[in-house]
């Protein structure tokens, strides 16, 4: 693929000079685009222990495919520990052949071909403090597999990605751990949708949704839906391609309300 190295290395700098996560989020999806990637998925840390679950966000993949790997699918993705077995890009599944998968690993492959997921380039990228975080980059079925120089851009997106990430972010700050319900929540709350209607995406009450957003504000630390969106999208927690649409429906639905934990 030709790409404009004059336009990779200014959007690579953009990335760089990304002022908060929100923006490291937009301008390396940006630099994504020159090589026709529409969608790709974050996993910080990748973990040596498969208890451990990391934070998992995701540009263009379905929702309900984001839901699920967070509720499980994480601990038999193969792909993060690959990637950092390796430490140089790859190609799933056209690269995979030695690493003995399981069949749950193997299932996991099969799961995520359904969601469009099936192909694309991993990455580990390293940061300070033994930080760390997987970029996988999804391909079209059809796509030809990327040459080595484009591998290496890629890697250089994610590098540059992850180091901005801990600067803005730093180790010694404390990302709270939301549960898979939380975050649900969180991500409906931030997109201005009221508790009855949260209740009703998820299938479950709404005084249910009432105690998840209490325990979200305790959390994060703070008192209303506005900075609860604003906070997760500069902690990472959340993802959105539009930023400002977020943070001024969760303003329009916060304004004039005594309560603010609903309408």
């Amino acid at each position: 693929m030709q790409v404009d190295v004059a336009e990779f290395s200014r959007r690579l700098q953009a990335i760089g000079n990304a002022e908060d996560v929100v923006a490291v989020r937009e301008t390396a999806y940006a630099a994504l685009n020159l090589f026709d990637i529409e969608k790709v998925y974050y996993v910080a840390p990748i973990p040596g222990d498969a208890r451990v679950q990391p934070i998992i966000t995701n540009v263009g993949l379905p929702w309900i495919w984001e839901r699920q790997y967070r509720a499980r699918l994480y601990e038999i993705d193969p792909l993060p520990m690959i990637a950092k077995q390796r430490l140089q890009p790859f190609v799933w599944p056209d690269d995979i052949g030695d690493e003995n998968l399981t069949r749950k690993q193997e299932r996991y492959l099969a799961l995520a071909a359904q969601y469009g997921a099936g192909r694309g380039v991993g990455i580990a990228c390293f940061g300070p403090d033994g930080r760390s975080g997987f970029m996988g980059c999804i391909l079209p079925d059809d796509a030809e597999k990327p040459a080595q120089d484009t591998l290496l851009r890629l890697h250089s997106i994610g590098q540059v990605s992850i180091q901005r990430y801990c600067k803005l972010v730093p180790a010694a700050l404390s990302i709270p751990a939301l549960s898979n319900r939380e975050l649900e929540v969180l991500r409906w709350m931030g997109q201005g949708k009221s508790n009855s209607v949260i209740a009703e995406i998820l299938g479950i009450s709404a005084s249910s949704v009432d105690v998840y957003v209490r325990r979200i504000f305790a959390k994060l630390d703070v008192s209303d839906r506005t900075t609860a969106a604003v906070k997760a999208l500069s902690l990472g927690l959340i993802v959105s391609s539009d930023y400002e649409r977020i943070v001024r429906e969760a303003a329009k639905l916060q304004k004039g309300r005594k309560n603010p934990l609903e309408r």
